[in-house]
């Protein structure tokens, strides 16, 4: 179930609250607490550690935007509560995940809670998805973005990568290539540091792939017989790779 603390002076708007949440969500939703102002319901958050608040803004003792104040990591979602409609921007600018005016609307109610139902689901799916590319760096494998999705790669089958502006170009051994939607500098930061080496300016090498050094031309001859530029500054610590 998740788990709701419900933030508002008046008990008759939290009474309400509570009933629209059980007559329209049965069985979804669990209120821990039902709390009268701000310090209260800070004290409820720490303790049950809740998915969801309802908020009430204008409140005798403190603004109920006074909250995020004293909690600094808000790892909950807000929806707030209020029978003003002057505090919207105030509230956008939080990123509340819904503003209800009192007297709530239950199709109000049910819209927003579509919207956080929304917010669970897209992050379950970003969690896995980090998930699973974790255990595919942990298997020599990564995951580029390209305008048409997502690319699963092997390093070994990376041979050099190339600046194209803002994007970067990977050549791979069976002569294919791939367009991504990153800068060199931070596609080579997601590459094992001691299988790839910055050689220009422009190109990322894989030195499973070198074939020899040409010192008197400085390039580099690969495997499959290109040729790649290595520039004077990077000459010396690509050297150093292999005396």
């Amino acid at each position: 179930m998740i788990k709701v603390i419900i933030i508002d002076d008046e008990s008759h708007a939290q009474d309400a609250l509570e009933m629209i949440l059980q007559q329209y969500f049965p069985h979804k939703f669990d209120v821990l607490a039902k709390c009268n102002g701000v310090d209260e319901g800070i004290s409820q958050i720490i303790q049950h550690g809740p998915d969801l608040i309802f908020l009430d803004i204008q409140m005798p003792q403190k603004n109920g935007f006074s909250l995020f104040n004293q909690i600094k990591n808000v790892d909950f979602e807000v929806i707030f509560t209020t029978a003003y409609d002057s505090y919207a921007i105030q509230a956008i600018n939080r990123n509340a995940l819904g503003y209800l005016l009192k007297p709530i609307d239950p199709e109000d109610l049910i819209a927003t809670i579509g919207r956080y139902e929304e917010r669970l689901a897209s992050g379950s799916v970003n969690k896995k998805l980090d998930l699973l590319i974790n255990n595919l760096e942990s298997h020599g494998m990564q995951v580029f973005s390209t305008d048409e999705g997502m690319e699963f790669v092997h390093h070994d089958d990376i041979v050099y990568c190339k600046a194209d502006n803002n994007y970067t170009k990977i050549y791979f051994k069976d002569e294919s290539q791939l367009l991504v939607s990153k800068l060199l500098k931070t596609v080579h930061e997601r590459l094992p540091a001691k299988q790839f080496h910055r050689i220009h300016d422009s190109i990322v090498v894989n030195i499973k792939f070198i074939a020899r050094y040409d010192k008197k031309n400085c390039f580099l001859i690969l495997k499959n017989g290109e040729k790649l530029s290595v520039s004077i500054r990077k000459k010396a610590k690509l050297l150093n790779e292999f005396y």
